[in-house]
C-alpha cells in the first residue's frame, strides 16, 4: 500500500483510499482490467464512473497503460516505467500481463526520429501455465 501511495505522490496525485486500492490491485495482480471488472474487486459497491475516472487519471499520469481488447473493451494495466520500449503479453485465459524483452535497438533508433507520446504493443494468447493446465 505504501508503494502505491508513493507512486501517486511522485505523479502529483493525491493518494485517496480508493486510488491506492485500485493501484494496489493492478500492481499485485499483474493482470489487466476493464473498469467494470475492477468494480468487482471491492467489497463495498463502487460507482462505475468513479472507478473509470481513477483508471483514466492514472493512465493520463503515465502510471497505467491501456489497450483495446479483442472484444472492444478498454483494459488498464500497470507497467513499471522504464526507458526502453517493451511489448507486453496478455493471457486470454487468466488475464495475466507479462512484460516481454525490449524492442531491438534499431527499432528504438528509428523511433528516436519521432516524438512518441505513448506506445503500447500488446500480444495476446494463452500463457504457458494455462496452456499446461489445458493439457492435463
Amino acid at each position: 500500500m505504501e508503494r502505491s501511495s508513493e507512486i501517486l505522490k511522485e505523479n502529483y496525485i493525491r493518494p485517496t483510499r480508493l486510488r491506492v486500492q485500485v493501484l494496489n490491485i493492478l500492481i499485485s495482480s499483474e493482470q489487466s482490467f476493464s473498469s467494470t471488472e475492477m468494480r468487482h474487486y471491492f467489497e463495498e459497491v463502487q460507482d462505475r464512473v468513479t472507478i473509470y475516472r481513477i483508471l483514466n487519471l492514472l493512465y493520463e499520469a503515465g502510471i497505467l497503460e491501456r489497450t483495446v481488447d479483442t472484444d472492444g473493451a478498454i483494459r488498464y494495466f500497470y507497467c513499471a516505467k522504464n526507458t526502453t520500449l517493451s511489448p507486453s503479453f496478455r493471457c486470454l485465459s487468466c488475464g495475466m500481463i507479462a512484460q516481454l524483452s525490449p524492442l531491438p535497438d534499431f527499432y528504438q533508433y528509428e523511433l528516436g526520429k519521432y516524438q512518441v507520446d505513448r506506445a503500447v504493443l500488446l500480444f495476446s494468447g494463452i500463457c504457458e501455465d494455462c496452456k499446461n493446465k489445458e493439457l492435463t
